[in-house]
């Protein structure tokens, strides 16, 4: 089980071994990610089902990845520039909306798919 697990929801999916760079720049978002690196923990990335990418909390897919910080930059001040990598897939069993409106999860890992011929 994923305790306490971070979750940052986009418009967007990461998939397993997808690269996504990202541009932080909300206060809740630079804490996290700052707090990611220095603990060397990844983030969860989920599919947004309603609401938006900034402001109040979105509500999300409760299927997702795990987002490893693999490379960052600061351009200007509060505002950090990441190289995110996907990593294996989870399964939202519980959430919770912090006063800062940012989003944690306790989650499932969930198996990896198998590898399909394209």
């Amino acid at each position: 089980m994923l305790r306490d697990l971070p979750i940052f929801p986009l418009s967007t999916v990461l998939f397993p071994g997808g690269a996504l760079p990202l541009r932080v720049f909300e206060a809740r978002y630079v804490d996290m990610v700052s707090d990611c690196m220095r603990r060397a923990s990844p983030f969860g990335v989920c599919l947004i089902t309603r609401g938006g990418e900034v402001g109040e909390a979105a509500e999300h897919e409760p299927v997702g990845s795990l987002a490893t910080i693999v490379d960052w930059d600061m351009e200007q001040p509060g505002v950090l520039q990441v190289r995110t990598r996907g990593g294996e897939r989870f399964r939202v069993a519980a959430r919770r909306v912090q006063a800062d409106g940012l989003v944690r999860a306790d989650a499932q890992p969930l198996a990896p798919e198998p590898d399909a011929a394209i």
